[in-house]
């Protein structure tokens, strides 16, 4: 099966469509990229040392060495653990993002370290992942670094993140790219509301600024934000499925 067929076949099975110029673009490889993607993917496979810290350390060098375009970084000193890595195959498209999005997905099995996706919303909702990082401890300054870093790569400023009510990443933002928009999830601002129901005045003031806020979040009607809240402990989001590298554990960033 040649290149142009297992393309097609990837994108009838996962039915991405295969006429719209803006996808299109974005899941193009060259034969190129693709010689990349199969030495990472053998690099990846490969144990180097029964030390984790020493193993990533080597996997680091050896992605230097075969993708040197690729942004990787790995930093081990005491009290500080840093991992960033771009793809060069992603660096072009970072161009055409209005607004990118940070967040923290899982912790990683060992050590409860936070990864952090740094993704871009295209016109068509398409989340696109430019930036992954670990970093322990999650401060804004770990989180401001890696951010940074990634911008510095392909030498562009945000004009606009988006991110969840995290004050750590906020922060990083604020001070590493002052000029840049910051946007609040509308999801996660409400759930911060509702757990901070006793910072209001009055129930009055409460219920109806969190009916606003839903109604400009997902424009639905008006309800007691204590069926809502009863909602959310009955039925909890469901958890994605474990790996051997990640732990299933979604990170509830606090307030």
């Amino acid at each position: 099966m040649n290149h142009a067929t297992a393309q097609l076949k990837c994108f009838q099975d996962l039915n991405i469509s295969y006429t719209d110029e803006e996808l299109l673009s974005i899941f193009a490889q060259g034969p190129d990229a693709l010689r990349k993607f199969a030495q990472r993917a053998e690099i990846v496979s490969k144990r180097f040392s029964s030390d984790e810290k020493v193993s990533l350390a080597i996997f680091v060098e050896s992605v230097q060495e075969s993708c040197p375009e690729d942004l990787i970084e790995f930093i081990s000193e005491p009290g500080k653990l840093v991992f960033l890595y771009a793809p060069f195959e992603a660096k072009a498209l970072g161009h055409q993002i209005s607004t990118f999005h940070i967040d923290s997905t899982y912790k990683l099995l060992r050590a409860n370290i936070p990864l952090y996706a740094l993704t871009g919303k295209t016109e068509h909702t398409i989340v696109f992942p430019f930036l992954y990082f670990f970093i322990s401890p999650d401060t804004s300054e770990n989180i401001q670094y890696c951010v940074c870093r990634y911008f510095q790569y392909i030498n562009r400023e945000p004009e606009m993140i988006s991110m969840d009510c995290a004050p750590q990443i906020a922060e990083a933002i604020e001070r590493g790219i002052p000029n840049c928009h910051i946007l609040w999830c509308g999801v996660h601002v409400l759930r911060a509301i509702l757990r901070k129901a006793d910072k209001f005045k009055s129930r009055d003031n409460f219920e109806e600024f969190y009916n606003l806020m839903k109604l400009l979040v997902f424009d639905t009607k008006e309800e007691s934000p204590e069926e809502e809240h009863s909602q959310e402990e009955e039925n909890p989001r469901e958890e994605p499925a474990s790996s051997h590298l990640l732990q299933a554990e979604e990170i509830e960033e606090e307030e």
